[in-house]
């Protein structure tokens, strides 16, 4: 399914002042979903039909016009089941708001959270099901030339039931076009644990959400991150020049094809050909579920 863009919407989105009015078409509740320095996201119902919806405001004067329709415009190509969809957007003198699908879902961060123990966090077959979901979705993207930038348990939406383990990969608004033939990236941006050394010496592809991944894994396994430090700087040098272990018990009881996955993913050799999303997907350890 499309997202549903009324036809009053303007392609030329923050470049000229042609607003819309949500209000309209929507009754914002007072429920507070997620929050962060930029945007709020609140659960919204559409007027004519009762239908409920999830809907980020992003506060124009904390960010930029280009991040901004950067996250609109990728958004509205994309259609995949693990990756949120845009229903509609709108634009006033003060906030860009983003309507999307509702899930009334945790986030993975809290999920590790709350199961986070001495004996590590998740059990290695719900671990790999979580991270196949995830790559599923990046590989999706990377066909797209879409790389998302800020892959990082906080932009995860999760939903067990009985049989099945549900993602949905959220907050587009560091992800950019890229395609194999452009040269390197060079934005230093992201969240500390999960940027590449790459992304940090400021020159990197679309493996910069390969990496994240593998930070993701790691953390889901044990429940701490494998480059640590009380402060970004900290984090960034550790990044860098630390070697990856995997020290104590908890690694002792995990198997050894889920090290050597993790091992692929946070490789730091530069003469190592980055591992791409389908190559991660066949990797045994994932497919041994």
């Amino acid at each position: 399914m499309s997202p549903k863009l009324s036809p009053k919407r303007n392609a030329n989105l923050i470049a000229i002042e042609l607003f819309s009015d949500i209000f309209v078409d929507y009754d914002i509740s007072n429920i507070v979903l997620g929050k962060g320095s930029t945007a709020l996201v609140r659960e919204c119902t559409e007027r004519l039909s009762g239908a409920k919806y999830a809907v980020k405001t992003i506060d124009k004067t904390k960010t930029t016009s280009d991040l901004i329709l950067r996250e609109v415009q990728t958004l509205s190509i994309v259609d995949h089941p693990n990756i949120i969809k845009m229903i509609d957007y709108y634009e006033d003198i003060n906030s860009v708001h983003i309507v999307t699908e509702l899930y009334n879902w945790g986030d993975l961060y809290n999920m590790i959270t709350n199961n986070t123990s001495e004996r590590g966090c998740l059990p290695e077959d719900k671990a790999i099901e979580i991270i196949k979901s995830i790559l599923e979705s990046v590989e999706y993207l990377h066909k797209k030339d879409i790389v998302h930038r800020d892959i990082k348990p906080e932009n995860i939406l999760i939903y067990f039931d009985k049989v099945h383990t549900r993602i949905k990969l959220i907050d587009f608004g560091l992800s950019r076009m890229h395609t194999r033939n452009d040269g390197y990236m060079t934005e230093t941006v992201g969240t500390a644990y999960y940027m590449s050394p790459g992304v940090l010496h400021g020159q990197y592809d679309r493996s910069c959400d390969l990496w994240a991944v593998g930070v993701v894994t790691y953390i889901l396994l044990c429940g701490y991150p494998p480059f640590n430090g009380h402060y970004d700087h900290e984090i960034h040098s550790a990044t860098k020049g630390d070697e990856l272990k995997f020290d104590g018990a908890i690694w002792d009881n995990l198997s050894d094809a889920s090290k050597e996955f993790i091992s692929m993913m946070l490789c730091k050799d530069a003469s190592y050909k980055s591992v791409s999303a389908n190559k991660a997907l066949l990797h045994p350890w994932l497919r041994s579920k």
